[in-house]
């Protein structure tokens, strides 16, 4: 679901969690979400569906504002597929892409 993601821009948001106790990551279309992280003893409770960030929002979640384009690119869309391809995926989406023949250049950069 999120094939571009880093394991940098992660690192950062789950820091960036504990600070905020129960946070949300919106996706790249400004209303889904990406993450919920939760660093709290109360339940999860996440919701799913249509305008899900802003209603995580409602619920007490603090949204996170990192610059992190691999965590925000949840893939929902054949067009979402090909903007993570562009960015740049791990080895296992690669793998599978070129498998399945996917038409585009698939980039694979360094995940380190």
């Amino acid at each position: 679901d999120l094939p571009a993601l880093r394991p940098a821009e992660l690192s950062a948001a789950l820091s960036a969690a504990r600070e905020a106790g129960r946070a949300v990551v919106v996706d790249h279309t400004g209303t889904g979400t990406s993450a919920l992280l939760h660093c709290t003893p109360e339940p999860l409770d996440p919701l799913f569906g249509p305008d899900s960030a802003h209603r995580h929002v409602r619920a007490g979640a603090h949204p996170l504002t990192g610059d992190w384009p691999g965590l925000r690119l949840d893939v929902d869309t054949v067009a979402d597929l090909e903007a993570a391809t562009a960015q740049g995926v791990g080895p296992a989406t690669a793998s599978v892409l070129t498998r399945i023949g996917w038409p585009m250049p698939v980039r694979h950069p360094d995940f380190g």
